[in-house]
């Protein structure tokens, strides 16, 4: 007996030795997601100062439309990446200001997950304004695809959001006149309000805003839901200062120019 003691020391040393790895390497991962929140943070002040705006922490910085689309989610809705989370998705900072009569929250979401080098921080932000209640909408750019030389079109086809799944109502495509289809789908649960939100005149003055968006940010491909109150777009990235106001005029520019959009106070839109 004394033996098989004496032998599962060296074992026993080489697990505590990998568990404090363990213990070690989550500590400094964690001291250096707060320590880059903590950054951000302050690069972000100058410009919600300029909007007239605050920078929220992780306190309050969860999304408007948090209950109706969680953080991330569509990095954790199969059993497979459940598996290679880390972390719980969480919000981390937001910036709340107007832009003209319409009230803006920008929040900023992170996971940790595991991959192939280790674990990676996922990172998104969704730009948020309060709208007066309209039935449930989304519109979605489609999205061009190179393939051994030939360009092809990937069509979008917006998936019903959370208060129309649960109302149960009709989801049904509304037909766009043919340049602007060519460009973007469109999903409702009341097509005649859908209708009168998206008119060729202001597609066309959204596709030549989205068009002046960089790249990179996944601006020219803004897939925006409206619900409960909200009009809202997620990104995958973080909050890039340089950007952000383009991207939020865009889609305050769109509000303006639909008939049945309001400016409304965050309190009471969801």
């Amino acid at each position: 007996m004394m033996e098989i003691v004496r032998l599962s020391w060296p074992i026993a040393g080489v697990l505590a030795f990998v568990l404090g790895v363990k213990v070690m390497t989550r500590w400094w991962q964690i001291r250096r997601n707060r320590n880059a929140d903590g950054k951000q943070r302050v690069e972000l002040t100058p410009l919600a100062t300029s909007l007239g705006g605050t920078v929220i922490g992780p306190e309050g910085a969860a999304a408007w439309s948090a209950v109706l689309e969680a953080p991330l989610s569509n990095d954790v809705d199969d059993f497979k990446e459940k598996l290679l989370q880390r972390s719980k998705p969480r919000f981390d900072l937001a910036l709340d200001f107007q832009r003209g009569p319409w009230h803006v929250r920008v929040s900023q979401a992170s996971m940790r997950q595991q991959n192939s080098n280790g674990v990676d921080r996922l990172l998104e932000h969704r730009i948020e304004v309060a709208t007066s209640l309209l039935a449930p909408m989304r519109i979605a750019r489609h999205v061009d695809v190179s393939f051994r030389d030939h360009q092809l079109t990937r069509r979008a086809s917006p998936a019903p959001p959370r208060t129309a799944e649960l109302s149960q109502a009709d989801w049904l495509p509304l037909r766009l006149p043919p340049s602007a289809d060519d460009e973007f789908a469109v999903a409702a649960s009341d097509l005649s309000i859908a209708a009168r939100s998206f008119t060729l005149e202001n597609l066309e003055w959204f596709l030549a805003q989205l068009d002046e968006l960089p790249l990179l940010t996944n601006g020219r491909f803004m897939f925006l839901t409206f619900e409960s109150g909200l009009v809202y777009a997620t990104f995958r990235n973080s909050i890039d200062p340089e950007t952000l106001v383009s991207h939020v005029d865009t889609i305050v520019g769109l509000l303006d120019r639909m008939p049945d959009a309001r400016p409304r106070h965050p309190a009471v839109a969801v």
